[in-house]
């Protein structure tokens, strides 16, 4: 989804002087990798799609609920919640700006014939709109994304520092600290 951002994080950590030395400790993995199959039934069985969106966001819910305690899967959460809310409000599909989808280097037209396992267009009477996908994004790749994708994307960057080795707190900052907690 995100890959671009996650290397781009890994690049910076790296600037930085980060080296992995441990990966960090999650629970509950199963609900992650649930909600992966799930996604990826959604491509494979488009009909389906919507069905399996929704639930695959469930597992991700319990992933995230399970690993609170790290403060860049709390961001990952606001995240998620945003794009859920916008996702459940119109029946397990993500309204997209068919201005901004024009813009990247690929056809909409799977999403204007309603192909598109994962998108749907973006009208009048969309519900939660101004969460759906209404955000172009030119860099690193061409995206039309959404305000829940921006803290999902800082989520990552911050999980990609602190696996790492080189974590930055956002608290930390907001309180006037040093940018990196300490191990």
């Amino acid at each position: 989804m995100f890959i671009d951002i996650i290397i781009l994080a890994f690049i910076v950590a790296f600037l930085r002087g980060g080296r992995i030395q441990e990966l960090p400790k999650f629970e509950k993995v199963i609900f992650l990798v649930a909600s992966i199959v799930l996604q990826i039934g959604s491509a494979l069985l488009p009909k389906w799609g919507g069905f399996f969106v929704s639930i695959a966001y469930l597992f991700t819910l319990l992933f995230f609920f399970y690993n609170r305690e790290h403060e860049d899967i709390r961001i990952f959460l606001i995240g998620w919640l945003l794009n859920a809310a916008v996702i459940w409000a119109n029946l397990g599909r993500m309204p997209i700006d068919l201005e901004q989808a024009r813009k990247l280097p690929y056809s909409p037209d799977p999403i204007i014939n309603g192909e598109d396992f994962k998108h749907k267009i973006l009208t009048d009477d969309t519900p939660l709109s101004f969460l759906a996908d209404i955000i172009y994004m030119p860099f690193p790749l061409a995206r039309v994304i959404s305000i829940g994708d921006i803290f999902i994307m800082l989520g990552a960057f911050l999980l990609v520092q602190r696996i790492m080795n080189k974590p930055i707190s956002l608290i930390r900052l907001r309180e006037g600290k040093n940018y990196a907690a300490k191990n």
